[in-house]
């Protein structure tokens, strides 16, 4: 098994990284985006018209597994690691061939990039908040406001590995407490026996 990737834009441009003009610009982003984020794997560069960005559907953050075969075996229109680990499982199971699972997976997993996406919006600055907040009014807020609170988010929202049925469980329980307790309609009042009476 072998994880590439490829550099195919810039996600955020702005003043500080500009939309790319010559191919080596590109190639010495990509080195210094593997080199920043610890990529331990390779990190290819599209050419400057994005060919293989085209090729492959034009998504934003795509990831695509190719089976031995080389044909394309399951894709997350946006990357989403425990997705993906679960699909990794199934071609496993298939001996690396086939389509694993539906072959795609179109949910909006947007928690990872709500929590970590933060410095690629940073290096972006202006233009990145003005692109997001005009397209999406209110989304670049959210990264601001999560990013340091990652370390505490993280178990939850950067996990590699699909939540067991009772991480799941507790989560929903906790999820369903907490928005009754924000619509709770009456006060709490203490009574006299110093228990909390609805």
């Amino acid at each position: 098994m072998q994880f590439v990737n490829i550099l195919i834009r810039q996600g955020h441009p702005g003043p500080r990284v500009p939309p790319y003009r010559t191919f080596d610009q590109k190639r010495r982003d990509a080195i210094a985006h593997q080199r920043e984020d610890g990529i331990p794997w390779p990190v290819l560069t599209d050419d400057l018209d994005g060919s293989t960005h085209r090729a492959y559907g034009m998504l934003a953050d795509p990831t695509y597994l190719v089976a031995i075969d080389g044909r394309v075996s399951f894709y997350n229109t946006i990357t989403h690691a425990p997705t993906l680990h679960r699909a990794l499982g199934m071609l496993r199971e298939q001996k690396w061939r086939g389509v694993a699972g539906a072959g795609y997976d179109r949910r909006p997993h947007l928690l990872s990039t709500l929590i970590a996406g933060w410095p690629a919006l940073r290096r972006g600055l202006p233009q990145s908040i003005v692109d997001l907040e005009t397209s999406a009014p209110g989304s670049a807020v959210a990264p601001f406001i999560l990013y340091p609170l990652r370390d505490l988010l993280a178990p939850v929202a950067l996990r590699s590995r699909p939540l067991s049925p009772i991480a799941r469980a507790t989560l929903v329980i906790g999820a369903v407490a907490a928005l009754m307790m924000v619509t709770r309609r009456q006060p709490l009042t203490l009574n006299r026996s110093s228990s909390y009476e609805l």
